[in-house]
């Protein structure tokens, strides 16, 4: 009996042992406190990817060479100005100025293939020639779209990145920083089409106009294939890329969401393939941990009321008042450490208005502060202006008003007109009765 117990315990431990080594990494390594030493990469940011706000940070400015996650802007770009059902034909400039070897699904010179599938082939398999074709597709050649891909990480405030090429491979010119890549990223994330594309962990694209095989692809990103490494898998992250060359080492973009808190977690330089997704759940789960969301304001809420004011003879008097509401919806990503006390509500807002205002006029400002950092701002304007009796009712000239209702009027009319012609009947009787009777009479007199 005794060697069975034995026997049936062993069994459930070895069972529970299996079970915990298939949880993800990320579901054993729970961070709630974070230090640069912990990450095993030259450069880390984690930022929110509503606000921008930086929650943690190693070397975030510094300059790395980027490798393939160079790719997210190719795709942005690629996203802004084409549609996905535009063709794309391959030219010999674009198949063969990328080193021999380097990442490809094998296009050919005069291949056509839409937008579409060379965007699965750039985000999921990292192909580089499709990188250079969807570049001459956006802007007429590689040189002039990667003046594009700089303007535009210029415009999203990465001010410390030069692209050369839309691929990633080495180029002393090319950098970029982890600050940088986040925010690339970020500009992703609101990108539907983006998003859909990295739901899809496996992809066929069909015999085209020179090839009558079809390619298969596989997503390469280990947080977001769950066939690859079961390990690995994150069941909360929804974009990213890979990158790596000898020079640039592990690099690696990741964007996550968890109920209302997205994510963006960057690495650059990373010691080792292993090490970056190490690094990057470290990032995310510190993010999802030690952080939460509140939500400040609710568009169209009534923050206050202030009546409207006309002035008569230096005198105020009130002719309206009206609701004050936020102007849009604002939450924040704040550390779990902060409560809602902490936080300070700086309303601007002047004590009455003057007549002439109208609705969804801005006439103040609501901000919330932490720290004397502001976390969230909104302006405020007006709603539901209701208007008071006038004020000067008793001074205005009156109209003249009948004091005889018109309805008693006709009424008395009717019954003159009925009067009148009953007189006028019975007289007229009166005469035919006496002209009768004269008649009579004198019809008698003549016998």
């Amino acid at each position: 009996m005794k060697k069975r117990i034995v026997k049936q315990s062993i069994h459930i431990v070895l069972i529970l042992s299996l079970l915990l080594s298939c949880l993800p990494l990320y579901a054993t390594e729970i961070t709630s406190n974070l230090e640069a030493s912990m990450i095993a990469a030259e450069s880390a940011v984690l930022m929110d990817a509503k606000t921008g706000e930086i929650l943690f940070e190693k070397n975030s400015h510094d300059r790395h060479y980027p490798a393939s996650v160079t790719k997210l802007m190719t795709a942005l770009l690629t996203i802004e100005n084409l549609k996905p059902t535009d063709m794309i034909t391959f030219s010999k400039e674009a198949i063969y100025s990328v080193e021999p070897g380097s990442s490809s699904i094998g296009m050919r010179v005069g291949e056509q293939i839409t937008v579409d599938q060379a965007l699965h082939g750039l985000l999921l398999t990292s192909a580089n020639e499709v990188a250079n074709g969807l570049a001459e597709k956006v802007s007429g050649s590689i040189d002039t779209f990667a003046v594009a891909m700089t303007k535009k990480a210029e415009a999203l405030g990465a001010k410390d990145t030069n692209f050369k090429n839309p691929h990633g491979l080495d180029d002393v010119d090319h950098y970029t920083t982890a600050y940088d890549m986040a925010l690339i990223a970020r500009a992703l994330c609101n990108s539907e089409y983006f998003l859909e594309i990295m739901k899809t962990v496996t992809y066929q694209i069909p015999p085209t106009n020179k090839v009558n095989e079809i390619r298969y692809l596989s997503q390469q990103h280990k947080l977001l294939n769950q066939f690859t490494d079961s390990t690995l898998y994150r069941s909360d992250a929804i974009g990213g890329k890979t990158g790596y060359t000898d020079i640039a080492r592990h690099t690696l973009v990741t964007m996550a969401k968890r109920g209302e808190i997205e994510l963006i977690a960057v690495i650059l330089k990373g010691d080792s393939k292993t090490g970056i997704y190490k690094a990057t759940n470290q990032l995310l789960d510190y993010g999802f941990n030690a952080y939460q969301t509140f939500q400040l304001l609710k568009e169209d809420e009534i923050i206050s009321k202030l009546p409207i004011y006309s002035i008569k003879s230096g005198k105020l008097i009130e002719f309206a008042h009206c609701n004050i509401v936020a102007s849009s919806n604002e939450s924040v990503l704040v550390n779990k450490n902060i409560k809602t006390r902490d936080i300070i509500t700086n309303i601007n807002l002047p004590e009455y208005l003057e007549m002439g205002v109208t609705l969804d006029q801005v006439v103040g400002s609501i901000e919330y502060l932490h720290n004397n950092k502001v976390l969230a701002k909104s302006d405020l304007k007006i709603s539901n202006i209701t208007y008071a009796a006038s004020p000067y009712a008793a001074n205005q000239p009156q109209k003249p008003t009948l004091t005889f209702p018109i309805s008693a009027f006709l009424i008395l009319l009717v019954l003159l007109l009925i009067i009148l012609g009953t007189l006028i009947f019975f007289i007229k009787r009166k005469r035919k009765r006496k002209f009768k009777h004269k008649k009579l009479k004198f019809s008698k007199t003549l016998k």
